[in-house]
């Protein structure tokens, strides 16, 4: 059991929470909520013991494990992939160390030590095969997280810092610690990796407190939501949709409650008033002026109001055709990116571009932008075509050393005065004083709102949105989400806000292998298309013989139509027993790769034709798919 019983902490006069209690059960499954600056972060250097309660206690069962992610990498420098994974379990190093020392002594020992000897290596070697078990865990554990085997023996410098949080994560993960706080799981994770991780922790045996911004990771892993609000900490029962909903109406009966008793009072003062100097019922007044002083008061409740606002204006409108990418090429020497993109934006459409990390989605905004040069093909901007464009590093497009205000100003048409600037920045949160801090010192969240307000001054009519809501609160994200969906221009976004795809999409474009897979429709429609789609792909590209399927590029259709030779009862016939030839395969090498252990390159053989066959017996229930639709 973790535990905080009345708990406040205060930094100066700044009161972060006051009185606040919470409980972690080994079953917990807890999402921890509020505004950025609420004291999320506080609660758990807090609950690790790094910081101390001004009242209250913490308390934690003997002997209980409790692991944190942080959002700053911690790795040791020169360590593979691998390495520093295990690093997290030292025993390893140090059964190795004692091996070699008990082996280089050998000659000198007495032959009971030598008995004594045996025992201990046989120990030690115990020790070494269940580390291996656990190397193979680590293993299981990376690919889901989407590192790739040729990864394993990389140096963890040379990954970028979203990919070495991955490693941080997966570093405690593997420990199976009693108690997970996780502060932004989901960041620097891409869709498929999420949803890796959301089936992992449903499963998980240990307590779980998570702090997300991910709205539908806590809908799918969280049972309560601990609200942090005004220095308040509440916790309600059920996933995030559930707990918003209890919410409601809990804070709507205590409305009505409060209602009900200040008309009452109102009706009992006026009584008194009316009969405190009547000879006849001054008595009975005066007896219900003394009831009326003690009454408990119930109060309205008291929410955080502090909200963006957010509306663009209306956009000049462009030509149809917005963007045009014809057989588009891009590499970095070896390292190809794109082999043949081809896709067509239209006026209004809302696109997001999804695909894994490193398949150059931000690369595919910076040559729009004109900002690298592509290797090949065409990429066309329509006519009457003003771009407006969001990085999530917003150091790119903003300068560190202005301030606010200043910032604001540069991005101001010329007949906005200081005034109305300072208006804007004050729909975006920035008020007082705030408006005279320097960009550098700007906080995740804050450095995203001021880009938006500069987006929004710009009267663009093609957003190009690079992970808009990363480092947003739910409240902003929420306003931003009716803000994009009422923006009357086009939009191309990446992010990795399944909320926000869900409620803004129109089309999803997906880079996979080098291309372009659009679906056209919603994110629905996306997860519904994506294994089919892809096999598609993958066939089309492979141009097996005797293979029966061509994507048919319909741009205004909202159905992925495939187009198939008829096939004979035979050929079915076949396609059914290769699929039954192709699943057996599989469980055979699913169990092979299970049972490879410590085996690198057996692993690594075994995987790379174990998603060989995976991709085969996609083709063929694609085949097999289409068949039955003829029938």
């Amino acid at each position: 059991m973790l535990q905080l019983s009345n708990v406040s902490k205060i930094y100066g006069t700044h009161t972060v929470f006051d009185d606040v209690s919470l409980k972690i059960s080994p079953s917990s499954r807890i999402g921890l909520v509020g505004r950025n600056g609420a004291g999320k972060s506080t609660m758990f250097k807090l609950m690790t013991g790094e910081i101390t309660p001004e009242k209250g206690t913490i308390s934690r069962m003997p002997n209980t494990t409790i692991k944190c992610l942080t959002q700053e990498p911690q790795i040791t420098e020169g360590n593979t992939l691998m390495q520093e994974v295990m690093s997290a379990f030292p025993s390893n190093a140090a059964a190795d160390k004692e091996e070699e020392e008990l082996l280089a002594k050998w000659g000198d020992f007495t032959e009971e030590q030598q008995l004594d000897a045996c025992e201990r290596l046989a120990e030690l070697g115990s020790i070494k095969d269940q580390m291996g078990h656990l190397e193979a865990d680590a293993s299981r554990m990376l690919l889901g997280l989407s590192f790739s085997l040729d990864e394993f023996d990389q140096k963890v410098e040379q990954f970028s810092g979203g990919w070495q949080m991955r490693i941080n994560l997966a570093k405690i993960l593997l420990q199976k610690p009693d108690f997970l706080l996780l502060d932004e799981p989901t960041n620097h994770l891409d869709l498929e990796a999420r949803e890796w991780l959301e089936e992992f922790l449903k499963n998980y045996p240990g307590g779980l407190l998570i702090v997300t911004h991910d709205r539908q990771f806590l809908d799918r892993v969280v049972t309560e939501v601990a609200e942090i609000e005004l220095g308040r900490l509440t916790v309600w029962p059920g996933n995030y949709t559930k707990a918003l909903e209890r919410k409601a109406e809990a804070l709507e009966k205590l409305r009505a409650a409060a209602e009900r008793q200040r008309k009452e009072l109102e009706k009992q003062q006026e009584f008194i008033d009316r009969f405190r100097a009547s000879a006849t019922k001054s008595t009975q007044a005066k007896s219900r002026e003394k009831q009326l002083a003690k009454v408990e008061r119930i109060e309205p409740p008291e929410t955080d109001k502090s909200r963006m606002h957010v509306r663009f204006p209306e956009p000049p409108q462009s030509e149809l055709e917005v963007l045009t990418l014809r057989g588009l090429k891009k590499a970095y020497g070896d390292n190809v990116l794109y082999t043949d993109l081809n896709a067509m934006l239209e006026r209004k459409q809302r696109v997001f571009l999804l695909g894994a990390n490193g398949t150059g989605k931000t690369t595919l905004l910076r040559l729009i932008l004109g900002l690298e040069e592509h290797d090949g093909g065409e990429l066309n901007i329509g006519g009457n075509t003003d771009i407006g464009y969001f990085s999530q590093h917003q150091l790119e497009t903003l300068n560190p050393e202005h301030t606010v205000l200043r910032s604001l100003e540069e991005a101001a048409p010329i007949q906005m005065d200081q005034t109305e600037v300072r208006g804007v920045l004050g729909r975006f949160l920035f008020t007082g004083d705030r408006v005279d801090k320097k960009v550098k010192v700007l906080s995740g969240g804050e450095k995203s709102r001021l880009a938006l307000a500069r987006l929004v001054l710009g009267k663009n009519n093609f957003l190009l949105l690079d992970e808009p809501t990363n480092h947003m609160d739910i409240p902003a994200q929420l306003v931003m989400e009716s803000a994009f969906k009422s923006f009357a221009g086009s939009i191309l976004c990446i992010s990795h806000d399944r909320y926000l795809i869900q409620q803004v999409a129109t089309d999803i474009w997906e880079l996979y292998k080098g291309e372009i897979i659009c679906y056209n429709g919603d994110y629905d429609y996306y997860l519904q298309k994506r294994s089919e789609f892809r096999a598609l792909a993958d066939t089309n590209r492979l141009k097996k013989g005797g293979s029966s399927f061509d994507v048919i590029d319909t741009p205004k259709a909202k159905t992925g139509r495939v187009k198939a030779k008829k096939m004979s009862p035979k050929q079915v016939a076949k396609i059914e027993k290769d699929i039954a030839t192709q699943e057996t395969l599989i469980a055979d090498l699913h169990r092979g790769v299970n049972a490879a252990g410590s085996d690198h390159e057996k692993m690594q053989r075994l995987s790379g034709e174990l998603q060989a066959a995976e991709g085969e017996l996609a083709s063929l229930n694609a085949q097999w798919e289409s068949a039955l639709e003829q029938v």
